[in-house]
């Protein structure tokens, strides 16, 4: 008689861990039709698992990386800068692979987007556009003076974003307004905190992505002109929006972790960014804001609605 001493293991799991609502739901099923058209999940013998969780609760969000690092996963996947920030914060070994639209570099991950720690790869959309949204902002709002900055009130001002308000204040005599916001419940509260107000310019805030229909109505019912950092803000009604553009952000994330899979060191696979920019206009929503479109404008969007 004799034995096999074949053992089978069981697959590796790599960590998606996002917003617990159906819009993340759906932005892993993307990812995992991505990663399947490009047989990860065969070829490398994982699963993808998909963790919901508050990503701006950092006890909790700690507390789900904890426990996912304890059953030794292959990979954590970190669609949002809360998740990058922690796991990096928790982990020097797991692979960890990112999407963002702020600079790793800014965020104090990186000492250059090719110097980063060993475990680290990923897709950044940040290319340094707030100029040029400014630019568009006061365009369509000429006699604007006075600007809300709204940004999450759980990251302190970058570098790089205190130079730009530094700088395009003395450039363009505006006087901006820092608009932290808490919570889509204390949104309207934050909005009112700020006094007197000309337009507003939306950064990428937590509480935008997790509400973002919620978030975009009560700016609206301000009636002020205002950019937002995203076509998916002006689908749900806002008024403009331009961004950095990623063609195929699952496809590209897929491969990041196929590459990383295959053996590759994660610091040292090339950071990927976009390479075209797109404006988006709601025309109604625009003029309902007091923004002024002109032929121009409308010529130059990319997509109006």
């Amino acid at each position: 008689m004799c034995c096999s001493t074949d053992v089978k293991h069981p697959p590796g799991k790599v960590m998606f861990v996002h917003f617990d609502n159906e819009r993340s739901r759906s932005v892993f099923a993307r990812f995992e039709a991505a990663c399947e058209a490009l047989g990860i999940q065969a070829r490398h013998d994982v699963v993808l698992e998909f963790v919901g969780v508050d990503v701006t609760d950092e006890a909790a969000l700690g507390e789900v990386l904890r426990e996912g690092l304890a059953a030794a996963p292959v990979a954590i996947m970190a669609p949002n800068s809360p998740v990058m920030m922690e796991a990096v914060r928790l982990t020097q070994s797991t692979p960890i692979v990112f999407f963002t639209h702020q600079d790793p570099v800014d965020l104090n991950l990186a000492a250059s987007l090719n110097q980063r720690p060993r475990n680290l790869a990923g897709i950044s959309l940040y290319l340094g556009i707030e100029l040029k949204m400014l630019e568009l902002l006061r365009e369509v709002a000429p006699n604007a003076r006075r600007i809300g900055y709204i940004f999450d009130s759980d990251e302190a001002p970058r570098p790089s974003v205190g130079a730009f308000l530094e700088s395009s204040a003395a450039r363009h005599a505006v006087e901006w307004k820092m608009v932290p916001v808490r919570s889509i419940e204390t949104f309207a509260e934050d909005l009112r905190a700020a006094g007197p107000i000309d337009a507003w310019f939306v950064t990428k805030a937590a509480v935008l992505d997790e509400h973002r229909q919620s978030f975009v109505s009560t700016l609206l019912a301000t009636r002020r002109p205002a950019i937002y950092p995203s076509q998916y803000e002006v689908a749900a009604g806002a008024p403009m929006a331009y961004e950095a553009v990623f063609d195929d952000p699952y496809g590209a994330l897929a491969r990041q972790l196929d590459r990383v899979l295959s053996g590759a060191i994660p610091g040292e696979i090339p950071i990927e960014r976009p390479k075209r920019f797109r404006l988006s206009l709601n025309v109604s929503a625009a003029r309902a804001s007091g923004m002024r479109v002109t032929p121009q404008l409308l010529s130059r969007a990319d997509r109006v609605q």
